[in-house]
């Protein structure tokens, strides 16, 4: 039987991670494998499409959104959504044993759907389930001092994803919101409305969220609005290109809500649904 009840456990969220991977044989592994955490917290794992299979019942406990993945206390049981990419499905089974293991989470079943597992949710308690499923992806503070010995660039976007088995665009906010170094990542989306009403018209990617490391919002912005320009993105959004393949570019960025406009290096790259920017000081801001 584990040892872990997660009711009597009086541990801030940055220590049980580091006690859930240590007792659970992950604290030296590269990339934490979900299925020995399943394993010492007692809960059984079944995958399953949840477009056909998921009961209405539960269904209707997602206000919106598609259904993800699950928790039953009662069952101890975690289910995830089998059209799932491998990377989002070891985040859905971190993000259930996040709910599990917070103390406070107790419930009978958790459904989650993308909006509550994605970046911005407003929801608390997907909040904190997605912060500690990042911290147990992320083996804690390890990647913390691993980002920070490495340039903020692409290259090391994919090296640390490659390593820890996360999405490129989860370890590049997480190489973002971790970095004493002032940066921003910038997520762009595609915007269909005009193909809609006119299929001719040129593709627009505008802004759909940013993260800004604290240095980087402490003496500068911590969102910018806008699109990226035609002729950038034909040399970005390259089918099969490498995603440390970049491109490097100088452009000036202001705050989204208006002021002073600023000039830094951004170096752009896509993983084919969205494009990213991370955006860096030129030298004499990037040593101030």
């Amino acid at each position: 039987m584990t040892t872990f009840q997660s009711s009597y456990l009086e541990l801030e969220p940055r220590e049980l991670v580091r006690f859930v991977l240590r007792e659970a044989g992950q604290i030296d592994n590269d990339a934490v494998n979900p299925a020995e955490l399943l394993d010492y917290l007692k809960l059984a794992y079944i995958s399953f499409d949840f477009t056909r299979e998921l009961p209405s019942e539960i269904r209707q406990r997602v206000s919106s959104g598609q259904p993800r993945a699950l928790l039953s206390f009662g069952d101890r049981l975690v289910a995830t959504d089998s059209s799932l990419s491998e990377p989002k499905s070891r985040f859905s089974v971190l993000h259930e044993i996040g709910h599990y293991l917070l103390p406070h989470h107790q419930h009978t079943l958790y459904v989650c759907d993308d909006l509550g597992m994605s970046a911005w949710t407003r929801l608390a308690f997907e909040q904190e389930a997605n912060s500690l499923a990042a911290d147990l992806m992320f083996q804690g503070e390890r990647f913390s001092l691993e980002a920070n010995s490495l340039p903020v660039s692409a290259a090391a976007v994919k090296q640390l994803a490659e390593k820890y088995k996360a999405s490129f665009e989860a370890t590049a906010r997480r190489l973002v919101e971790k970095n004493f170094r002032p940066c921003m990542l910038v997520v762009f989306k595609q915007d269909s409305g005009r193909q809609v009403v006119d299929p001719s018209a040129a593709q627009s990617w505008t802004v759909k969220y940013c993260v800004a490391s604290p240095s980087f919002k402490l003496r500068f912005f911590d969102r910018v609005s806008g699109s990226i320009p035609a002729p950038l993105l034909a040399r970005v959004a390259v089918p099969g290109r490498d995603i440390a393949n970049s491109v490097q570019e100088k452009v000036q960025v202001g705050a989204a809500t208006g002021g002073e406009q600023r000039r830094v290096n951004a170096e752009f790259f896509w993983n084919t649904y969205n494009v990213f920017a991370l955006l860096t000081p030129e030298a004499p801001d990037a040593q101030g």
